[in-house]
Parts: structure tokens; sequence; C-alpha cells
């Protein structure tokens, strides 16, 4: 679905997958692999949520940040694999305390797919 395009503008741009559920089983961020594109399986890092620091939101909404990859999949079907819980979901001061914390969100979930790997 179309969100309002912040990751994007902090160089982060997620897929944003409609939840049609109240309450979501698990929150936070997550190390995830998605499929459904390309027959590929593709590594990135995803966010269960309310999103506190950007207006917040009373859905929980499901973002997910793919490594290396830039294709447009509005409109696909695709299914997301939670692998490791990387930390909860908080609220931050500002959006570049936010994208700082991501940069480390995503160097962590980069070494738990090596240690997938090894």
């Amino acid at each position: 679905m179309h969100g309002d395009k912040l990751g994007r503008t902090i160089g982060f741009p997620t897929a944003n997958i409609r939840m049609f559920r109240k309450n979501a089983p698990v929150d936070g961020v997550f190390a995830v692999t998605m499929t459904g594109i390309d027959n590929k399986e593709f590594k990135g890092i995803a966010n269960v949520g309310t999103r506190p620091t950007v207006n917040g939101s009373s859905k929980v909404i499901l973002e997910t940040h793919l490594f290396d990859f830039d294709k447009d999949i509005y409109g696909r079907y695709v299914q997301v694999h939670f692998k490791q819980k990387i930390r909860d979901e908080m609220r931050f001061p500002s959006l570049d305390q936010l994208k700082a914390q991501i940069v480390k969100d995503v160097v962590e979930t980069k070494k738990i797919f090596a240690e997938f790997v090894s």
C-alpha cells in the first residue's frame, strides 16, 4: 500500500504492508526476508508497530526496507518472514535520531544474516 513516503526521504524506502488485524502478534524491529517477487528471497529489516516518531497511528503497520532493492512492488502480494527481533519499537525526539538508529539497526541486521550463512 502507499504510505507517507517518508522512508525514502531519509534513505530507507519501505514496502508498506497492510495488516488486516487490530493487534499484531509481534511488534518492534526485525530481521526479515520477503518472498513473492521474481521467485527470489530478499533480505531486509522491518518495523511492526504504530510509528510513534512519525505522528503515530491507531493501526499497526508493517514497514519493510529491503537491502539492495529498487523495484516498484505496489499492488503485489508478498510474504514477510520474520527471522530475529532486533529491538522494541520506540519513539525518537527527531527524524535525525530515528535515522541514526535505523542505520545501527541495518548494521545489526546484516550481521545477523551473515551469521545465518556462516
